[in-house]
């Protein structure tokens, strides 16, 4: 297998026989980073971690190019879709526990959790109005109010061959909860808590991946979101963590 970064949560995995793509996000206006809807053409398989808007907002545009496309995600999820202009016969309902067959790929959906987020403080407000991107403040807040995620969170595992991927939805775990260990690769989204890296760590402690990949690190719907600090992560797992580079493959 292949991992693909492309900005956000958005990964694609490709196997000999296909490829599937997690959470397509376009950046919002004022983000450094360089992804584009085209980015995400040609894909038939599409499937979302939550609800939040910064895994589903563009995924009406994506399903409009891509018309064959199947998008697998939750109840939540689904229903917002719908609402959005998301054809029915273009969705598919996961439920936690259910295993699916897509060509050569056997992929499981665990409930996962979602981090949590940092309060909201005088300082951070006054830095996000004053933000040269506030204009974007309308579209995120009304995406935020129809986009729930209502404790839905995915942790899918992606097996293909003899290789698995543990794909987390956010930087949480629940308690209760019999996730993989050992995996071949953990794709961490190294974003969400007001410290990244104390969760961080008792993630990785806990599933013990061989190597972890770092993804949703980035800034993508300023003025809410800024580059997360990496190098305690990676200091502490040298060699063992990375981050992921937009649009570079890695092998697992």
């Amino acid at each position: 297998m292949r991992l693909v970064w492309h900005g956000t949560a958005s990964i694609e995995i490709v196997s000999e026989s296909g490829r599937l793509l997690f959470d397509p996000f376009i950046p919002l206006k004022g983000s450094p980073v360089p992804v584009k809807l085209a980015d995400f053409d040609g894909f038939t398989d599409i499937f979302v971690t939550h609800g939040h808007l910064d895994h589903i907002l563009s995924i009406p545009d994506v399903a409009r190019r891509n018309p064959e496309a199947r998008i697998f995600c939750t109840q939540t999820p689904y229903y917002t879709l719908l609402k959005k202009g998301v054809a029915a016969e273009a969705l598919r309902i996961v439920r936690f526990g259910d295993v699916l067959k897509v060509g050569d790929f056997t992929i499981r959906a665990l409930h996962g959790k979602h981090a949590v987020l940092p309060k909201a403080t005088p300082s951070r407000s006054a830095r996000i109005l004053a933000s040269p991107a506030r204009g974007n403040l309308p579209r995120i807040l009304l995406a935020h109010l129809t986009s729930p995620e209502n404790d839905e969170c995915v942790f899918y595992v992606v097996e293909a061959g003899e290789k698995t991927v543990c794909l987390m939805g956010s930087m949480n775990l629940r308690g209760g909860v019999e996730y993989p260990t050992g995996a071949d690769m953990l794709v961490l989204p190294y974003n969400g808590w007001e410290d990244c890296f104390p969760p961080a760590v008792g993630i990785i402690e806990r599933l013990g991946p061989k190597r972890v990949a770092l993804d949703h690190y980035d800034d993508t719907f300023p003025p809410l979101t800024a580059p997360v600090d990496l190098q305690p992560i990676l200091d502490k797992y040298k060699g063992r963590v990375f981050a992921m580079e937009l649009g570079k493959s890695v092998e697992v």
